[in-house]
């Protein structure tokens, strides 16, 4: 069976959505706290910031936006990878795999064309 290669804009299209979505259940009640002396708070800011941004570069012709956006979320998703480690395979570990792989996508392949 042959891949259907006009459905790839829609797929990058969801995981762009996929982000924002995430970003927002996952960070916005740490962005609301506003605890500037907590390091969570700067990393779930880091992360909503640049998951508008990857949404934003859907629109933009350059691709410096999308590379910049996918570097930063790969290293905030590395991040809580690494804290999640210990407590061993869970669903939020599994989840954050595919965020990373999300975001290293956007960073290795920024062109939606």
């Amino acid at each position: 069976m042959k891949p259907i290669k006009s459905l790839l804009p829609l797929s990058i299209w969801l995981m762009r959505i996929g982000l924002l979505l995430f970003a927002y259940t996952h960070y916005f009640d740490t962005i609301i706290s506003f605890d500037y002396e907590n390091l969570n708070f700067y990393v779930a800011l880091l992360f909503g910031i640049f998951s508008i941004f990857i949404f934003i570069s859907g629109f933009v012709v350059k691709q410096t936006l999308t590379v910049v956006s996918g570097l930063v979320l790969t290293i905030i998703s590395i991040y809580n990878l690494v804290k999640l480690f210990d407590a061993g395979v869970t669903s939020s570990l599994s989840v954050f795999i595919i965020i990373t792989g999300i975001a290293v996508y956007f960073l290795a392949n920024p062109s939606t064309k």
